[in-house]
């Protein structure tokens, strides 16, 4: 362990947990935070997880996350800020920060995972970019570790400080400045179309009567939703959509929702669509984030 820790304490399992950066040292690095055996051989720093139910004794960081063949060979993951996703005891966020060796800049991705142990990166790019040239953040970003949090207008925010310097260069302008990194609610990552795409929402049990979608579309963009019966471990593309729920029947959607009711013809019920739905999405030039069934 050398650093990037994001520490909170778990009420689900009554333990303390530890994110931090960990890469392949010597044991005896690890004589602070109790006995285990550490990772060995990993060359590029990345992030580990240790728990423990008594604060005063931690073993060893186990690996979590790491740089993988889908990523550019030339990054290291240098710090996890860990938080419960707003508004779900189920669900945590990562953002995690990046350290690009040859250009030597910093920036966040963001993560996300069920369990703290399996995480996964649904957008390999940043969350929160460097800024533009001779801005305050235009070399490096880091977390803050103050989590995400609800602004008095509505949106989300992150605190992370922003430096004009560079990783390896230390002169007078390595100090760093805070700001705020803001979001629409629930808008974190998304699936977005550049001209016309389609994608499916895998089987879900519904809980709700209504589809709900939190989408943006640019200037002549535009969505829209069909539902299709559930299909054992797989969606065949050439499905019929449930009667009365088709492309063809669906209202478009346009401009800019964080929760708009989905309608097929002036309809939004889903009960005739049975229990359990899958979702198909048309778009063109529009971006979902979320939804709700």
């Amino acid at each position: 362990m050398d650093g990037g820790l994001s520490v909170g304490y778990d009420q689900r399992s009554q333990s303390y947990y530890a994110f931090c950066r960990v890469q392949g040292v010597r044991q005896e690095q690890f004589d602070l935070i109790g006995t285990g055996d550490p990772e060995g051989e990993i060359f590029h720093r990345a992030i580990g997880l240790t728990r423990t139910g008594d604060f005063n004794h931690w073993n060893a960081p186990k690996l979590v996350l790491f740089p993988d063949g889908q990523d550019a060979p030339d990054i290291s993951f240098y710090g996890a800020d860990v938080l419960p996703y707003p508004g779900h005891d189920d669900l945590y966020a990562m953002l995690v920060e990046v350290y690009h060796h040859i250009s030597d800049h910093i920036d966040s991705q963001i993560a996300f995972s069920r369990d703290g142990l399996l995480w996964q990166r649904p957008q390999r790019q940043p969350i929160i970019p460097v800024g533009e040239p001779g801005a305050p953040d235009e070399a490096m970003v880091y977390s803050w570790g103050g989590g995400i949090v609800e602004l008095p207008n509505g949106d989300w925010g992150s605190i992370f400080a922003g430096y004009r310097s560079l990783h390896n260069v230390h002169d007078d302008e390595h100090t760093c400045s805070l700001h705020w990194a803001t979001w629409r609610p629930h808008r974190l990552c998304g699936i977005e179309a550049k001209g016309e795409g389609r994608f499916t929402i895998p089987t879900v049990v519904r809980a709700n009567d209504v589809l709900r979608l939190n989408y943006r579309c640019r200037p002549g963009g535009w969505i829209k939703a069909e539902i299709i019966r559930q299909i054992p471990s797989r969606v065949h593309p050439d499905v019929d959509a449930v009667p009365g729920f088709s492309f063809a029947e669906s209202d478009t959607l346009t401009g800019d929702a964080i929760d708009r009711v989905v309608t097929w013809q002036g309809r939004s019920d889903l009960a005739a669509a049975g229990e359990t739905i899958a979702v198909r999405l048309q778009l063109f030039d529009a971006k979902v984030f979320a939804y709700q069934a």
